[in-house]
């Protein structure tokens, strides 16, 4: 198990308040931690392939082809308020 002393010193990195009641159940936590990190650690991973990503999938770029947009017309109908070319929208910062 991880000394109280060690778990004092991470509290104190972390800027953490831990009470002497409260002692014991983080030294079990962080020592549950630590052999899991072990475990991990153990594994042997020098017969793997390298994986960078869990998909195959690739970039899919389609070309990029202008088409035909609406005219200010169009989007000025919809719009609830306009002046000149701009659509008015409600103010949402004080």
């Amino acid at each position: 198990m991880i000394k109280e002393e060690k778990v004092k010193h991470i509290a104190d990195l972390a800027k953490l308040n831990i009470q002497d009641e409260e002692m014991a159940k983080y030294q079990m936590q962080l020592t549950d931690i630590l052999s899991e990190i072990d475990k991990i650690l153990k594994v042997d991973l020098k017969e793997e392939e390298i994986m960078i990503s869990p998909s195959s999938n690739r970039n899919c770029f389609s070309e990029d082809i202008p088409e035909p947009h609406l005219s200010k017309e169009q989007w000025h109908k919809n719009a609830k308020r306009v002046k000149g070319d701009y659509i008015i929208v409600p103010k949402v910062i004080e």
